[in-house]
């Protein structure tokens, strides 16, 4: 479960993504209408939570750290009539931020948790895994990430206080109930019942004389779809298993019975099929080769592992959210600088 959930408080409490930019004060630049206020002093105190305040320089630094990040890495373009709203879209989000931080931190600090050497190392180990997204090396986090090193460490050490507070009380008391897998499992098996089934529609429509380049240019899944399902000439041991014995088998031109394969549900369609030629005095034997079309529709796999992981990952965000929750609601929240902005 640590490999699915490790991290996640790092990287809330540093890029701000997750539950930092979900408050009821965060909303989407491009809806935002707030006017520009006037930039007060540094030091001026624009939120508090409980007897931590955030001041217009630190909250104002991390939101054009968050801006330029976006830009960066995310290459979020921003007309330059719609910059003033960004800022303010950004600083709200620097306000979630600080407020998920401190109220977890809070927490934490009552708790007295403390960080070890092996939970350091754990932690930078489920950095890096984090990282991989990004092409981002544990270096790279601190060295480019938004805030500048100095502060991008802070926040880590702050992220690992805060994974640890998540572990002690959310995470470790999880479980998964052997019958929310099974649900899970026999929903993946009916929804996949249904994919069949409509392929098998298909299939009757083509029986019955629709043209099949044209049905698996609109239907099919496959990236064959663009050439109307043409997956081109190919000898044994080209394609997976079940899909070669079909097209080996087939008439030419004939519609084929629905093959299913790890990739999901096929109907096949033999174009043309090249008898092998043996070999003569002059000429190297020649193998047996079929052209194909096909129409895919893809299943879920049923990977219990998988399934067992997104489960888990649901569950924990959803446990995440209410623990929040409850600590906000025994918090002293105060925004001075956004009166509409709401925890």
């Amino acid at each position: 479960m640590r490999s699915i959930m490790h991290c996640s408080a790092v990287l809330l409490s540093t890029l701000a993504i997750g539950l930092c930019g979900c408050g009821k004060g965060a909303k989407n630049p491009a809806s935002q209408a707030a006017s520009k206020p006037s930039d007060p002093p540094p030091n001026h105190v624009v939120a508090m939570v409980n007897a931590t305040p955030l001041t217009w320089g630190e909250m104002d630094k991390r939101a054009m750290g968050y801006l330029k990040d976006e830009v960066d890495t995310n290459h979020l373009i921003i007309p330059s009539n719609r910059l003033d709203e960004a800022k303010e879209y950004f600083r709200r989000r620097a306000i979630n931020a600080f407020v998920f931080k401190t109220v977890l931190t809070d927490e934490a600090i009552k708790q007295k948790i403390k960080i070890s050497d092996m939970d350091r190392q754990d932690s930078l180990r489920g950095l890096a895994n984090s990282l991989k997204v990004r092409n981002w090396t544990t270096n790279d986090f601190f060295h480019k990430g938004p805030l500048g090193e100095a502060s991008m460490r802070r926040e880590f050490e702050d992220g690992m206080i805060i994974d640890k507070l998540l572990k002690l009380n959310v995470r470790t008391p999880m479980r998964l109930d052997d019958k929310e897998l099974t649900q899970a499992i026999e929903v993946i098996g009916a929804t996949n019942d249904l994919k069949r089934a409509k392929l098998e529609t298909i299939r009757k429509q083509l029986l019955a004389g629709a043209n099949f380049e044209d049905v698996a240019h609109n239907i099919s899944e496959d990236p064959s779809a663009l050439k109307g399902g043409d997956v081109g000439e190919f000898g044994r041991g080209k394609m997976v298993k079940q899909f070669e014995d079909a097209a080996f088998s087939q008439k030419v031109g004939a519609i084929g019975p629905i093959v299913e394969t790890i990739y999901g549900y096929h109907i096949i369609k033999v174009t043309a099929h090249t008898p092998a030629q043996a070999a003569t005095a002059s000429t190297p034997a020649i193998p047996e080769t079929v052209r194909a079309s096909h129409i895919l529709i893809k299943r879920v796999p049923v990977d219990r592992k998988r399934i067992s992981d997104s489960i888990l990952r649901t569950k924990y965000n959803a446990a995440v959210q209410k623990y929040y929750s409850e600590l906000k609601a025994q918090a002293k929240i105060e925004c001075y600088l956004y009166k509409d902005m709401t925890f």
